[in-house]
């Protein structure tokens, strides 16, 4: 109880929330500022050393290229869950998969620009994981064109009642307008 204390107080001394806010202040989602505000100190030697190499590595990246961009971020998780129990989901839960998968995409080429195949560095498996799915962006991008409208051609059954539909009104159409010419 007495070190737990001297903790907190080290912290506040530190004014270790105000810096957790700072770094909170660049996240790019909701989820990950929470990860950084929750963020403890650490006292194993190995993972300091792990981390401070990892660090300098991206350092050392950013200095040689710019940044990548993390906007378009979204937390997927309800989406991904209700998919995994057999649910739908709607046009916004899939534009937002669309967009993470795009920023995947980007981040997997940053990780792999101004790198040599030989060369590695501590963040090299960590952008091999990563697997943007580019067939599926694709698909989402082709069959939902905004969160109002999924495009005619996103399955053969939407296209062919749209165009049932379409055929219909051109028949009520042409109806009102040869009723119209013959109320004349």
């Amino acid at each position: 109880m007495g070190s737990e204390m001297c903790i907190r107080d080290s912290y506040k001394t530190l004014e270790y929330n105000k810096i957790l806010t700072m770094l909170s202040s660049y996240a790019a989602c909701d989820e990950t500022k929470k990860r950084c505000l929750s963020l403890e100190p650490i006292t194993d030697l190995y993972e300091i050393r792990h981390l401070q190499t990892t660090t300098a590595d991206a350092l050392s990246r950013l200095y040689k290229d710019s940044g990548v961009s993390f906007v378009g971020i979204h937390n997927v998780h309800a989406s991904l869950k209700r998919l995994d129990i057999g649910g739908a989901l709607n046009t916004t839960e899939l534009l937002r998969i669309c967009s993470l998968l795009e920023v995947a995409k980007r981040v997997k080429a940053y990780g792999r620009s101004g790198m040599d195949n030989e060369k590695q560095d501590s963040l090299s498996g960590l952008f091999a994981g990563i697997e943007p799915v580019s067939a599926l962006c694709d698909e989402i991008k082709r069959c939902i064109l905004s969160e109002e409208e999924i495009a005619d051609d996103a399955s053969p059954e939407l296209f062919k009642i749209r165009k049932s539909i379409r055929g219909m009104n051109d028949s009520c159409l042409l109806y009102t307008s040869d009723a119209a010419d013959e109320a004349r």
